[in-house]
């Protein structure tokens, strides 16, 4: 494996001879000259000089000098690797950005070769692609940080959210420390497996000494030995997920960890995908998929939907409604091959209408309400969102459940779409007076009916949901929990009635001679 320094001087290199390329080619284009035009002018051939724009070489010094006199150019000026206008659009996107500069393209099955080969052929139309999408970031408050997750959720979403890999490491750990497959390590087997193998002291804190630190679930200090510090507003089962996040970083050998959750700021995509990775083998190791396998087989093949024996899962391993969820978006792919599900995750605060979406996963691209793309009101016949609703008012009785969970059939009136919804909300340890939702979305069709036998349940709720309230054609009397006009739709209402009176127009006087 290459050292560093050597893969930066690589780097470095590379960066060159697609400067001077893109240099090269935009010259050459202002003057309105060819390939062979060029190779004519300067007497080298047509398909090196081609070469050289596309950044596969770069030209020793009396061949620079050559295709300088040729286009008329300072030879400084075609070597230099300062770029302007729109070509200094694409150097600063992909030699200095921190958002392409460090994104591994392999792994979407793309070198950074084929990127810049990409952009050298049309660098104009390349700088005015990129200037559009920054706008485009710009307008929804996109930051380098959502370009990641984003990036990450593309990824996921590629390899169904199953990974192998990480599956079979958790595994091979938990044999070599003697761990059975249930139930799940406790915490003090953490502790000093942490202590033992990773010289990690993991410890539990009391932050409110340090008001600004009171949101953190763990903290993290390097050193001699290194400290774990626990929060201690939190359950045990969030304890065990934090010592087993720290189990993944260094097992799976990334040097850069998180030293905070939540994280404050990722610097790199590096960084997301290093987060991602740990977070999956500490998922994998508190839940072994063959045993949750067994699990969900039983729940599936009940005629009838039970969320009590859900519930009941989540203490006998010992985890939070979002760990527990999550973990089925990557094992119900993986083992059961139901792959058109979705991962949500709602939290608003007691007392306000306002309900916003933390995180979410995607699979099939079902129309459901998602991200930064709708800028409205969710349906509050949906339910991910009603659940919210329903925990508030749970949590003003004498002596109210701490978790709700509720399933729906959701039938999405905009796309024709059917899902069923499992959603558990409870409130947030670490944050006063705010809620959480997290859902798992099934989209029903052939194969998940016939492997759920509870769905022709007759004491499920069935929905016509949309997205937003904005979207909805549903009118007042027919909705009682709107929460915002359907302005979206009446002005989409209004285009289409508009198109269709212009065709008739059309229609009426086409082959008509007007008098006057």
């Amino acid at each position: 494996m290459r050292k560093k320094s050597e893969l930066t001087s690589v780097t470095g290199k590379l960066n060159l001879r697609y400067i001077f390329g893109m240099k090269l080619r935009n010259f050459r284009q202002e003057k309105s000259y060819g390939l062979k035009e060029l190779a004519a002018l300067t007497g080298l051939s047509a398909s090196y000089i081609n070469e050289i724009e596309k950044g596969k070489k770069y030209p020793k010094a009396e061949k620079i000098m050559m295709l300088a006199d040729g286009l008329g150019v300072d030879y400084d000026d075609l070597v230099s690797i300062s770029m302007t206008g729109r070509l200094g659009q694409i150097s600063e996107l992909f030699f200095s950005s921190s958002v392409l500069g460090s994104f591994p393209f392999q792994l979407f099955g793309i070198t950074f070769e084929n990127v810049m080969e990409l952009f050298t052929a049309s660098p104009k139309k390349a700088a005015a692609l990129i200037s559009t999408l920054m706008e485009i970031s710009r307008a929804y408050d996109m930051n380098v940080e959502q370009f990641f997750l984003a990036s990450l959720r593309a990824y996921q979403e590629m390899h169904n959210n199953y990974f192998e890999e990480f599956e079979e490491l958790a595994e091979q750990f938990a044999i070599k420390q003697k761990w059975t497959r249930f139930p799940p390590p406790t915490r003090k087997e953490l502790i000093e497996t942490l202590r033992q193998l990773h010289g990690i002291e993991a410890r539990v804190v009391d932050f409110s000494k340090y008001p600004e630190l009171s949101g953190q679930r763990f903290i993290f200090l390097p050193g001699k030995p290194s400290q774990l510090l626990l929060n201690d507003q939190l359950a045990p089962s969030q304890h065990v997920y934090s010592m087993a996040l720290q189990i993944g970083y260094s097992e799976l050998k990334i040097r850069k960890r998180l030293r905070t959750s939540p994280w404050k700021k990722f610097d790199s995509f590096e960084q997301v995908m290093d987060n991602f990775k740990a977070s999956y083998f500490a998922g994998a190791l508190m839940i072994n998929r063959f045993q949750a396998e067994e699990e969900v087989k039983e729940i599936f093949q009940s005629e009838t939907w039970d969320g009590d024996a859900v519930l009941e899962l989540l203490k006998r391993h010992e985890v939070t409604p979002e760990t527990f969820l999550h973990r089925l978006s990557q094992i119900l792919p993986g083992l059961f091959k139901i792959t058109e599900l979705h991962y949500l995750r709602f939290e608003n605060v007691v007392g306000k209408n306002e309900i916003q979406l933390t995180k979410e996963l995607n699979m099939p691209r079902t129309l459901v309400p998602s991200g930064v793309r709708l800028n409205g009101h969710y349906c509050r016949r949906w339910l991910p969102v009603s659940l919210l609703k329903d925990l508030e008012a749970e949590q003003r009785k004498d002596k109210p459940q701490k978790i709700l969970i509720r399933i729906q059939r959701a039938h999405f009136m905009e796309s024709g779409d059917e899902v069923l919804f499992i959603s558990i909300g409870r409130a947030l340890r670490l944050s006063t007076k705010k809620n959480r939702c997290v859902s798992l979305g099934l989209r029903i069709d052939k194969a998940l009916k016939g492997k759920v036998k509870f769905l022709n349940d007759p004491q499920i709720p069935v929905m016509e949901v949309n997205q937003t309230c904005e979207r909805c054609p549903l009118d007042d009397s027919q909705c009682s929990v709107r929460t915002a006009p359907h302005s979206v739709y009446s002005r989409e209402n209004k285009e289409e009635l508009l198109n269709q009176r212009l065709e008739q127009l059309v229609t009426d006087y086409r082959g008509k001679v007007l008098k006057i």
